[in-house]
């Protein structure tokens, strides 16, 4: 018998990952070049919408003296163009998103600029998730996080299943061996299940959100990529477009046939041309 971890109350480890597999059937598995949303996002959602993960603008060092900057807001000041495919590292004109020096460099407007997390904060998940729950009736979902993060490989949860996307023949890229485990995919998730409710007390164990969480009845899916800075949902087209009016979101309509490879933004060009 496996002996796990605590977790964070009402959230439960789940082993049985096959109730996963449904992502990965319902993703473009053509490898095209360069890879689109599809890739990471399944499709069979009436709508989707692409979320932009802010910066913040750090004006002292309390909580109090830090701000949102918004990717529109860089854009504005530095001559570039928001739109669905738009690419951050276009909008720094730097290859490096975390290359600190270099945004500092480039702020303006008071205090210093600092790149937007990876991975959506309980900020904009929760709001989020409050206007997704209306297009279900489910109480529970499914949560599964990047099997990455090196603190949960300490703390025992290697021993667990995984849920995948893209399994491979062969070894995928860019992946240690050490992750690859016996199933050998693109990504590997850790699997959890708990009320959709309960997702506030996520953030008192983690700092990031779940890379895929979904209700039950797979009404509306959330996915974030690790290497990217932006979060998609797939939706109803109602809850699409609330998301898109809302103030806690700088959201853009998506589609899966839009480029995703966190390199190409054929509107603002590359650091590199």
């Amino acid at each position: 018998m496996v002996s796990l971890p605590p977790l964070p109350q009402p959230f439960r480890i789940e082993t049985d990952v096959a109730e996963t597999e449904w992502i990965d059937q319902r993703l473009d598995q053509s490898r095209s070049s360069p890879p689109t949303v599809g890739f990471i996002v399944p499709s069979g959602f009436e709508s989707y919408a692409r979320l932009l993960h802010p910066g913040r603008r750090y004006l002292g060092e309390s909580h109090e003296e830090r701000t949102l900057l918004r990717w529109r807001e860089i854009a504005d000041v530095r001559g570039k163009m928001i739109h669905p495919e738009v690419e951050l590292h276009a909008l720094i004109d730097n290859a490096d998103e975390w290359d600190y020096h270099h945004w500092k460099a480039i702020s303006v407007g008071g205090g210093e600029w600092f790149p937007p997390a990876e991975a959506l904060d309980e900020t904009e998940a929760l709001p989020l998730l409050s206007i997704l729950r209306s297009a279900t009736s489910a109480e529970d979902g499914w949560f599964m996080l990047w099997n990455g993060y090196g603190d949960l490989r300490r703390r025992g949860f290697e021993t667990v299943p995984w849920g995948t996307i893209h399994r491979l023949d062969g070894d995928p890229p860019d992946v240690p061996a050490e992750l690859l485990g016996s199933v050998r995919a693109y990504r590997h998730y850790y699997v959890f299940r708990g009320p959709l409710a309960g997702l506030s007390t996520w953030f008192e164990w983690r700092p990031e959100a779940p890379n895929y969480f979904w209700p039950d009845d797979k009404a509306w899916i959330v996915a974030t990529e690790i290497d990217g800075f932006s979060t998609y949902v797939g939706a109803p087209r109602h809850q699409i477009e609330e998301i898109l009016m809302s103030p806690f979101f700088e959201a853009l309509p998506c589609e899966l046939g839009h480029r995703f490879d966190g390199i190409g933004d054929p509107i603002n060009g590359e650091p590199w041309d």
